[in-house]
């Protein structure tokens, strides 16, 4: 029952905190025109390359190392990680400065202070605190909606500029609350110490280097068809591909926010040995089926609908809506494998399997993006397809 509750809580919860972006997706696309949103596409991008470097997986450090440590020097831990954080964002703010990249600059701040709030909602997660969780989660998801509404009715040039620069403000504003929220989170007795922040900082770079690689395929997977398309195509047919991919991302948020709920008691089941490989292999065959029901329904709904949300330029969006949705939809079996990889800290292994699959995908890309657009989201597909038997298999040796 508080498996039930708390999944409860962080579905409902991120669902509204998520929807209130996506349901301005209309207004973005509406604003910016195509060839707007095609370039906010491209300079988003920019951002989740640069979240793996500065965030360096930190909030899945913290999370590991409460389940593993406990509270003992936690407050250490995430302090290392935010000196980190500002050392190598302040060196990118330098280059940005030196070739005179101003949106880049925004970017860089705004992947900052998202990955300062990302270890804020890991410690909220692994305490089992999903109302203060989805409350940051609300706020960030507001602040974001009011700034850029605010920005883009005030202003009519550089829209895309304004519209990262309200997520940097918003970002920043979050940030600063769940800092002052943070109460009792760390108890006053683990004095932080200069000793102790080198243990801390070996800790992390120990656990998120190996995942660059890991994160980097995801990124390959999930944004760099943004920066071929770019270069391939015009930013009109950018900003179609792009509003497609936005409304199927509907998706993968729902099974994270699923994920999250059920990631603590996965966990507690695998240091209690209450869940066995056989257990995970059978769920994860179940999920096989129902990942195929999203893009189904996407499929059915008219294409008037998605003119209706979107406008009458993005037409041709509802075709990258359904592939993406069953791209997407492969998350459901990976993530039933992956969460007993990284409770046994076998990021080697995950890193390998990403790196396949990642590989796989970009040659897809290349080959057949030179054809057409179109061809692009399977590569996603038949990639993702690849990596759940990869993970599947390694399963399947551990047993």
């Amino acid at each position: 029952m508080k498996v039930l509750k708390d999944s409860f809580i962080y579905l409902i919860g991120e669902l509204f905190a998520k929807s209130l972006p996506f349901l301005m997706l209309p207004y973005l696309t509406r604003k910016l025109g195509p060839d707007g949103f095609g370039e906010l596409s491209y300079y988003l991008t920019w951002l989740a390359l640069f979240g793996i470097f500065i965030g360096l997986s930190q909030e899945g450090a913290v999370t590991r190392y409460f389940y593993f440590y406990g509270n003992k020097a936690l407050n250490t831990v995430v302090t290392a990680g935010y000196l980190y954080n500002v050392v190598i964002s302040a060196i990118l703010l330098l280059g940005c400065w030196f070739f005179q990249a101003e949106i880049m600059a925004y970017i860089v701040l705004a992947t900052m202070f998202q990955s300062f709030i990302n270890v804020q909602l890991a410690l909220r997660q692994c305490q089992k605190q999903p109302v203060k969780y989805i409350t940051l989660q609300i706020i960030l998801s507001l602040t974001s909606v009011i700034f850029t509404i605010a920005a883009l009715e005030l202003f009519n040039e550089d829209l895309v500029a304004y519209r990262i620069l309200a997520i940097v403000v918003a970002n920043a504003l979050t940030f600063f609350i769940a800092s002052v929220v943070l109460g009792d989170l760390f108890s006053s007795k683990n004095r932080i110490t200069l000793k102790r922040l080198k243990l801390s900082a070996l800790y992390i770079f120990s656990f998120g280097i190996p995942l660059i690689l890991h994160q980097s395929s995801f990124f390959i997977k999930g944004q760099l068809d943004r920066l071929f398309i770019y270069e391939q195509y015009t930013k009109a047919e950018l900003g179609v591909y792009s509003a497609g991919v936005q409304v199927a991302a509907v998706l993968p948020i729902v099974l994270m926010a699923l994920n999250k709920a059920i990631v603590p008691y996965y966990y507690q089941g695998l240091k209690e040995k209450k869940l066995s490989i056989q257990s995970i292999k059978k769920y994860t065959l179940f999920c096989l089926v129902l990942c195929i029901i999203p893009a189904l329904i996407g499929f059915v709904l008219p294409e008037s609908i998605y003119v209706w949300f979107l406008g009458e330029k993005y037409a041709e969006s509802k075709y990258y809506v359904v592939m993406y949705l069953l791209g997407y939809g492969a998350n459901l079996p990976y993530l039933m494998l992956v969460n007993y990889l990284f409770f046994y800290a076998k990021n080697r292994l995950i890193a390998s399997a990403t790196f396949v699959s990642s590989i796989f995908y970009l040659v897809l890309m290349i080959v057949l993006g030179k054809y057409s657009i179109e061809y692009i989201p399977y590569a996603l597909i038949l990639s993702n397809i690849l990596m759940v038997f990869i993970l599947w298999f390694m399963i399947s040796k551990k047993a």
